[in-house]
């Protein structure tokens, strides 16, 4: 899809075919309402409507214009056979920057609205229409976990300001289904901006974005825009169905490229570790000049890669300048002088230091045990690679990418994807005029102004090294990816770093938005800490079981690091990777075998026990389908599986399995379905293997 800037402004619509499959929303645009909010110049308490201006409408779409005395509002509705884009503009009509959330209102105020999904497995009946559906995280820039340098009096620096009005929806898309027709709604992912979806019963499907004006933004000078896609979907599968859809629409942000199959391996010399290919390593996270001694004489790591049949990713962490500094008690003055700043990084620095909104660089204090100082200053950079001067593109270019490209690397990993600095709001007005992207603003203040989201500057660096490594046929991996969606479609590889006690990262709200967001992108993990916790390093090593199924359910490949992510590493302690080796020999092929057959959102499967989870791998079209079942209780449970041998083209079995245990099951085959009935003990997953004869 277009998303260039300034596309919106033409009301230029190809002639399309009426399609059945946009036919109620088109009903439902022709009603749409806008509303607005303004937190700048002046606070608005609550949201008023803008005036309806009028509609222009041909045989494939039409526009509508909206405004008051400060803003004018077009959104323009491009009919495609399949789906609606809209694509939205406003623009200011006072001299006065604006700060405001605009909210797109869609009618769908139907008593036959029966449902809102807010993820793949939590779907609730529409109740009272005082109610407002929505699946919402805080957005705000984060505290500094150790102090910072700009701020004597606060110790967290003041960076825990709301971004935007301070929400933001977890998940990229919306949906609701009213008479077995499902209303989905999705943000452009190519458009990072600050959202939220909802539905409102009173009010219908509602889309807010919290944007700002300024006439700096050289690009698109006194506007913003955003834009979203409408479609409907099979309202039986919830939001499964719809993200099956939204897919569809949007195929270049969720296309697989990487094809090899295993698990992370962060920096360790791969051919060092005893017994390697016991591990299923497929993707190594390595510097271009850093060698694996496992050969005599050493080989850089990139070749050793090449010699296991190993991916390697040249390592860079771009969105901050991290100094080491010999104790945390300096003052802002020292750590941004010429003594700790100087060379390459004050030119970096002098180009592309992000302000706060005293405009003072945003400085924290970071403990840094990969540093022998224990300590750093990190320096928050707007990464915007059109920035004037010598910017953090160049200096990565320069230092990393461009020496690895020359060893023949095969991607690039970008470390810290979601921590502290992307979350942050830049109030350097000298980089409004490279954004490529909706500039937004933050409540927390008395008089809130124009600022770009950090976030909205490091995915433009990442896409367009990503659009870099896919004209080579290289891929890029990403760690740290958390909860804000657009960097999914950058990305050929998902990676995390998992803390054990964490509910949050271990937990499924978490585990199947990265599943969604993936799609079939390979999607692996490191265990931090907990690792070293009695489950993992005393008999019978319990955690290990779990940990691998909890990721065998997801399809996900699980891995280990270090406690600190920086010293004691797993993979240097030939004990460590002895007690794991069994683990990883019996459940790494059985992830490669899932992920290769490729995860589906609609599992075409039901459950007898709903305290039980189900996923699909694999297609109609395949010789051989899967299916995951996760007990997440604390009890033991019995289920049967009822499976649409119709929907997936199963006329004959030739066997059913479980493959963890490798015992044959039992079934029941009709016509249309299949029936396997199977235990799954507490905390632990099954996997069906059904061959087709």
């Amino acid at each position: 899809m277009k998303t260039a800037i300034g596309i919106i402004l033409l009301f230029v619509i190809p002639v399309l075919p009426v399609s059945a499959q946009v036919d109620n929303w088109m009903k439902i645009i022709k009603e749409t309402q806008v509303e607005v909010k303004y937190f700048s110049p002046v606070k608005s308490e609550s949201f008023t409507m803008l005036h309806d201006n009028g509609t222009k409408e041909n045989e494939s779409g039409l526009m509508k214009e909206f405004g008051d005395k400060s803003v004018n509002v077009k959104l323009i509705f491009k009919k495609y056979e399949s789906h609606f884009e809209l694509f939205g503009e406003a623009s200011k009509l006072t001299k006065d920057d604006l700060c405001f959330t605009i909210k797109v209102i869609f009618p769908l105020r139907d008593p036959g609205v029966v449902a809102w999904s807010y993820d793949l497995d939590s779907t609730v009946s529409v109740g009272p229409a005082t109610e407002v559906y929505s699946n919402y995280v805080d957005a705000n820039c984060v505290n500094s976990p150790d102090g910072a340098f700009n701020a004597d009096q606060i110790h967290n620096g003041g960076y825990g300001d709301n971004l935007g009005s301070g929400q933001m929806s977890f998940y990229p898309l919306g949906a609701v289904s009213a008479h077995e027709t499902g209303f989905g709604w999705g943000v452009n992912m190519g458009i990072p901006v600050v959202f939220r979806l909802s539905y409102e019963p009173r009010s219908g499907i509602i889309s807010e974005f919290d944007v700002a004006i300024s006439s700096e933004t050289k690009q698109f000078p006194n506007r913003t825009f955003f834009s979203l896609l409408l479609f409907e979907y099979d309202a039986h599968w919830n939001m499964r169905g719809a993200l099956k859809k939204y897919y569809e629409i949007q195929p270049e942000y969720f296309k697989r490229r990487a094809t090899h199959e295993g698990i992370w391996l962060p920096f360790s010399p791969l051919l060092k570790i005893k017994g390697w290919k016991d591990f299923g390593f497929a993707f190594h996270e390595t510097d271009w000049k850093s060698r694996d001694n496992g050969l005599k004489p050493p080989v850089s790591t990139i070749e050793a890669g090449k010699i296991a049949d190993v991916l390697t990713f040249q390592y860079t962490d771009p969105w901050e300048q991290e100094i080491p500094i010999s104790k945390p008690d300096l003052t802002y003055d020292q750590v941004t002088g010429k003594e700790i700043i100087s060379g390459e990084r004050s030119d970096v620095i002098r180009t592309d230091g992000a302000l706060d909104k005293e405009g003072k660089l945003i400085a924290r204090k970071l403990k840094t045990p990969w540093f022998p100082t224990g300590w750093a200053v990190s320096i928050n950079i707007d990464t915007d690679p059109d920035l004037k001067g010598f910017n953090a593109y160049d200096g990565v270019c320069k230092n990393e990418i461009y020496p690895a490209l020359g060893m023949n690397v095969d991607g690039i990993y970008f470390d810290c994807l979601e921590w502290l600095w992307q979350y942050d709001t830049d109030y350097n007005p000298s980089h409004f005029e490279y954004t490529d992207y909706p500039l937004t603003f933050s409540s927390s203040l008395d008089k809130p102004r124009p600022v770009v989201w950090s976030y909205s500057s490091d995915y433009k660096m990442l896409k367009k090294v990503s659009d870099q490594m896919h004209e080579q046929g290289k891929y890029v991996m990403g760690n740290g990816y958390g909860w804000i969606p657009f960097e999914a479609g950058a990305l050929d590889l998902f990676g995390s770093e998992l803390n054990w006690h964490s509910k949050t990262e271990t937990g499924s709200a978490r585990l199947k938005f990265y599943r969604a967001l993936s799609h079939q992108k390979p999607v692996v993990f490191l265990l931090n800490e907990g690792m070293d916790d009695s489950v993992f390093t005393q008999p019978p090593y319990e955690g290990y079981a779990e940990y691998f199924e909890k990721m065998l359910f997801y399809g996900f490949f699980p891995s280990f690091f270090s406690v600190n992510s920086s010293n004691d590493v797993y993979w240097a302690d030939s004990v460590k990777c002895d007690q794991g080796r069994p683990y990883f020999i019996k459940y790494i092929p059985l992830i490669k075998e899932i992920s290769m057959a490729g995860w589906q959102p609609i599992t075409l499967a039901t459950l007898s026990n709903k305290e039980l989870r189900i996923e699909r791998f694999g297609t109609g079209e395949s010789d051989t389908i899967y299916f995951t079942l996760l007990n997440p209780g604390v009890t033991d449970a019995q289920t049967s599986v009822t499976i649409s041998a119709k929907d997936l083209s199963i006329n004959k079995v030739s066997q059913i399995e479980e493959m963890i245990e490798g015992k044959e099951l039992k079934y029941e085959k009709s016509t249309d379905t299949i029936k396997v009935a199977l235990p799954v003990k507490k905390q632990s997953t099954r996997l069906i293997k059904i061959v087709k004869q």
